[in-house]
């Protein structure tokens, strides 16, 4: 891969992501060069300037450069057929079959049903999540218990660096590490594991599963709570966030029901999430989410051999149930792709006007085919 790989520094960093508006926050940069590195209001933050020429913070972001095709033949062991889907086996639904988890968790609480699953079985012995902590804050957290992994349950619909989370589990010498997060996440990951220049105590060996959700944009929690506030909603009085059917819904603990047409919520949108163009999380070896599924239920993309593995032992352990998803729903999931991709493609053409083609280091005659 080093043939597409590029090298940069900190000072390029700042300018091409930084100070550009491209940061998504995910916490590669800083999750190994803490001393370097501190994130501030949602944003890294420089301590002193590093002068290395060639540096880790710009090899694992996400928003540097990305040979998407190259990964996905080192995962995969091929390239996407589906450019709306990315890679994958197969689509079905699924649901654990725990009632404690299906109680706390938003649809059908695969996820937290596959970290229990591996945590119990020795398949992994950390699962890096995003935990929320105070009112409806988020930080990322090493779990290796299954409360621990209960606690976490649930979107957030706000950003959180959860690459830190990874950095820690592997300098807390954790040798099976399963990891979940939004689509910037997996591509940083991904860019972890497979980098040529870096071997972090064999990262890509102590990768047990990549869990990608299925993400269209995530909130600045800040502005989202400004605007809450101005209908007389607190953070306290929230339960549960979730988006369905073009609506964003606020539940809360009285039961009652806020709900806002997610086309008004593009003012509290994190901006960097603008340049994005992956809703499926492409690059995980499962991706879950709610859409196309029955309430109750998640969809989820298998796309990896490790996955396809995972599903199949955790179903045959009465961990979780799966059944089958139609053509047509898996359609609807298609089309959520396929909105966002459009979306967004004006905005990453714009931006790269400065930038070459952001961060998709692909040829353009290949471009078309990524994107829309």
């Amino acid at each position: 891969m080093e043939k597409v790989w590029e090298r940069g520094n900190l000072q390029d960093l700042e300018q091409e992501v930084i100070f550009n508006g491209t940061c998504c926050f995910c916490g590669a940069c800083g999750a190994f060069c803490p001393e370097y590195i501190f994130y501030e209001e949602e944003m890294p933050r420089t301590r002193q300037k590093c002068y290395e020429i060639f540096g880790a913070c710009y090899d694992f972001c996400p928003r540097t450069f990305l040979p998407v095709f190259e990964i996905e033949r080192k995962i995969f062991g091929s390239v996407r057929e589906d450019k709306l889907l990315g890679f994958y086996r197969s689509v079905c639904m699924a649901r654990a079959k725990d009632e404690e988890i299906l109680a706390i968790s938003q649809d059908g609480g695969v996820v937290s049903a596959l970290l229990i699953f591996m945590l119990e079985r020795g398949l992994a012995d950390a699962a890096v999540v995003a935990r929320k902590c105070g009112d409806w804050g988020v930080e990322p957290s090493v779990a290796t218990k299954r409360e621990e992994v209960l606690e976490s349950a649930g979107s957030k619909y706000t950003q959180c660096p959860s690459l830190l989370g990874f950095g820690s589990a592997l300098r807390e010498g954790y040798e099976k590490i399963a990891f979940v997060g939004l689509p910037c996440h997996v591509q940083a990951l991904r860019k972890v594991q497979l980098s040529p220049f870096f071997d972090f105590n064999k990262a890509s060996e102590r990768i047990s599963i990549v869990i990608g959700l299925l993400c269209t944009e995530t909130f600045d929690s800040t502005l989202l709570f400004k605007k809450l506030s101005n209908e007389g909603i607190s953070p306290s009085e929230v339960k549960k966030f979730d988006i369905k059917r073009g609506k964003f819904i606020a539940v809360l603990r009285s039961g009652e029901r806020f709900e806002i047409p997610v086309k008004e919520m593009a003012d509290v949108e994190r901006s960097a999430c603008s340049f994005c163009y992956d809703f499926a999380a492409e690059l995980a070896d499962i991706s879950v989410g709610g859409v196309g599924s029955p309430d109750g239920f998640s969809t989820v993309i298998v796309r990896s051999e490790r996955g396809e593995k995972l599903l199949s032992d955790a179903e045959e352990a009465g961990f979780i149930e799966c059944r089958e998803l139609s053509a047509e729903k898996i359609e609807e999931v298609r089309k959520n792709a396929l909105r966002k991709k459009r979306r967004n493609l004006k905005k990453i053409q714009k931006k790269a006007e400065s930038l070459k083609i952001l961060n998709l280091l692909v040829k353009l005659e290949d471009l078309e085919r990524l994107l829309i």
